[in-house]
């Protein structure tokens, strides 16, 4: 595959490993996986970060799009766009609107047309915390998207949108549980974080 460029510090640590408590002990085999993920190609692999809360799960995603920019899987322009799932999931309609866009009038309250996250991170990383708060129907949804890289917005039954993108989600949920087995089988890199009583002192 094409060559990793990693930016050495005097000690011949990644620079981006650097300020990462852990690195080169307890977190070693999850930055190693989110590396592996980010740099197969042609532009990476959607992954799942499962761990409890305050374990670093958003940290991991944002080390993993800046990692992407430093080997050039992405490009200065291409965005990192995070999202929590949570914030949305006692309405399925506008959690599904925030995330795909939507048409006018699709949903109650809805005036003009809405584009969502997905397209805002179109060329880059879209990170979706408590991704087991999606409805199934968001699931699916999603793994249309990771199939063929389209989606359609909220109200729209014909014309489809292209996007390409790396996904990211995260849960502090066993997947087992509380996610489609479908959606999981479209998950070719799982990463968990350990908790913080799992990791080592220093």
């Amino acid at each position: 595959g094409k060559p990793v460029l990693y930016y050495l510090t005097e000690r011949g640590q990644p620079a981006l490993e650097r300020g990462i408590i852990g690195h080169d002990k307890s977190l070693a085999k999850v930055l190693e996986q989110a590396r592996a993920a980010v740099n197969y190609p042609p532009k990476g692999l959607h992954s799942l970060i499962i761990g409890p809360s305050g374990t670093g799960k958003s940290m991991l995603a944002r080390y993993m799009y800046e990692f992407g920019l430093q080997c050039g899987v992405f490009q200065k322009n291409d965005a990192f766009v995070s999202f929590n799932c949570a914030d949305y999931a006692g309405n399925p309609q506008l959690l599904l609107a925030q995330l795909f866009g939507a048409k006018e009038g699709s949903y109650t309250g809805q005036s003009g047309h809405k584009e969502g996250l997905v397209a805002s991170a179109n060329g880059g990383l879209l990170f979706l915390d408590e991704v087991h708060r999606l409805p199934p129907e968001g699931q699916e949804m999603l793994f249309y998207l990771m199939d063929y890289g389209k989606y359609r917005p909220l109200g729209e039954a014909v014309a489809e949108r292209s996007v390409e993108l790396l996904l990211v989600c995260a849960t502090t949920k066993d997947p087992e549980g509380s996610l489609l087995a479908t959606f999981i089988r479209r998950m070719p890199i799982i990463i968990t974080l350990p908790s913080l009583a799992q990791r080592s002192y220093e």
